[in-house]
């Protein structure tokens, strides 16, 4: 079976997104609960769900960005 992964709205995207932009320092790419914490101060969304998926990007965004920083150049 082959996992595609999930599509995410681009509404959500934009959010977490913008979220990441305005406010580099608040979030971590490992810890999920901080970061719904902080999308529940920072941003204005009444819904559980589209704070959930918000704050669940941020962290997987984040750790792509991290993965991809960590990774040394073929040439060491």
């Amino acid at each position: 079976m082959i996992n595609l992964g999930n599509i995410r709205h681009t509404h959500i995207k934009n959010i977490a997104i913008e979220l990441v932009k305005n406010h580099p320092n608040q979030f971590s790419a490992k810890d999920f609960q901080q970061n719904k914490e902080k999308v529940t101060e920072l941003a204005d969304i009444d819904s559980k769900l589209i704070r959930n998926r918000v704050a669940g990007y941020i962290t997987r965004y984040l750790a792509s960005q991290n993965r991809g920083r960590l990774r040394r150049p073929i040439s060491e």
